[in-house]
């Protein structure tokens, strides 16, 4: 029997400016950003892709957009990193979330009256219309936590984590988006929208379906990085 206390999240202190925590009795705090229009930008066109390869015009590639590597911090261990591709999308502006939030459970709750297939245009309409509806926050980021372990265990320990983005070639368009988590639980709207935002998908074939999900989290950017890579100039 496991005698060890679940981890805790940290409590984080979110101003409109910076984001900051306890590491040990000593505050960290990291000025917050916005995220640049260029990522944000790809990051809305591969998943209007994604839509358009779900409609069934067009072929999408790897959805680099929503998939990156996260990477948390394995304190004390020889192999220093924890690597995990998840899920991360965009989310509401502050002032909309509740909104959208209401969308997509509507439209989750009105597909039980077509059958899932064919309530594939309803379940699209919801999501192309906070991608194109111009209420796409710069400030966060949201993915769902599943299984609880070393990932979740990591940021419960020291909440930093960089999400590493990388698109499908011949451009290979990349970016490092390096950020303070909060952990969030379900009854934060941030972690609702992250949750409806699955759910109107979870059982397309591109998903592994899976409907527990304990926490959710927001990261905070504060640094991005292009990584894209580009010819050596002298």
């Amino acid at each position: 029997m496991d005698s060890n206390p679940p981890p805790r999240p940290k409590a984080l202190e979110v101003t409109p400016t910076h984001v900051a925590f306890d590491d040990g009795g000593k505050r960290r705090a990291f000025e917050r950003i916005r995220l640049p229009e260029t990522f944000v930008d790809w990051l809305l066109a591969g998943r209007r892709a994604m839509f358009d390869q779900l409609e069934g015009r067009g072929t999408a590639p790897f959805f680099g957009a929503h998939l990156p590597v996260v990477v948390t911090q394995n304190r004390g261990e020889a192999f220093p990193f924890n690597t995990g591709n998840k899920g991360v999308g965009p989310v509401p502006v502050a002032s909309k979330v509740r909104e959208y939030c209401d969308l997509y459970e509507e439209a989750f709750a009105r597909s039980k009256d077509h059958g899932w297939d064919e309530s594939l245009p309803l379940r699209l309409g919801a999501v192309r219309r906070f991608v194109d509806g111009g209420d796409v926050s710069s400030e966060a980021l949201a993915s769902l936590e599943i299984f609880e372990k070393t990932t979740f265990r990591n940021l419960c320990e020291l909440p930093l984590a960089t999400l590493h983005y990388t698109g499908s070639g011949p451009v290979y368009r990349s970016f490092q988006v390096n950020t303070v988590v909060e952990v969030l639980t379900p009854e934060e709207a941030y972690y609702r929208f992250a949750f409806w935002s699955r759910r109107l998908f979870e059982y397309d074939s591109f998903h592994i379906t899976q409907t527990m999900f304990p926490y959710a989290y927001l990261f905070h950017p504060v640094e991005v990085r292009d990584k894209t890579p580009r010819p050596r100039r002298k």
